[in-house]
């Protein structure tokens, strides 16, 4: 007598022993369609263009905000560090200046244009006016 069950699974071309294929997630088929890309075959229909081409839109304003900004902070940078270079700058040129304004630093650069320093103190001169050319009222 022959066993119809097993000869029918046998004619079919399924092996018992072999294992059945597991069923995939909703997260593994969504991440095997983007990489297959069938998943652009159901998702742009004509009544979801406008609405792809708003996210296509959306993505690239995006992108141009996101190279903007980057380029914002490589100003803000780069001013700072010229500011740190410029400040640094004055400060050198502000106390050379306070050291070319000693009394004897001054002194030492006018003996080679021929002035002197005086050595004796100034002193108050007095006009005495004379209060005949002047007329009374």
């Amino acid at each position: 007598m022959k066993n119809r069950l097993k000869d029918s699974g046998a004619s079919k071309g399924k092996n018992p022993s072999a294992k059945s294929p597991r069923k995939r997630s909703v997260v593994e088929r969504f991440l095997y369609q983007m990489v297959d890309g069938t998943f652009l075959e159901g998702v742009i229909t004509p009544s979801n263009l406008p609405f792809a081409l708003f996210v296509a839109l959306i993505i690239g304003l995006y992108i141009a905000n996101t190279y903007n900004s980057e380029r914002t902070v490589r100003n803000t940078a780069r001013i700072e560090k010229e500011l740190k270079e410029l400040s640094s700058e004055y400060i050198t040129m502000k106390s050379d200046l306070m050291f070319l304004s000693n009394q004897s630093q001054v002194a030492q650069r006018v003996n080679a244009i021929g002035l002197y320093e005086a050595e004796t103190p100034p002193h108050k001169l007095f006009v005495q006016s004379n209060d005949s050319t002047k007329s009374k009222p």
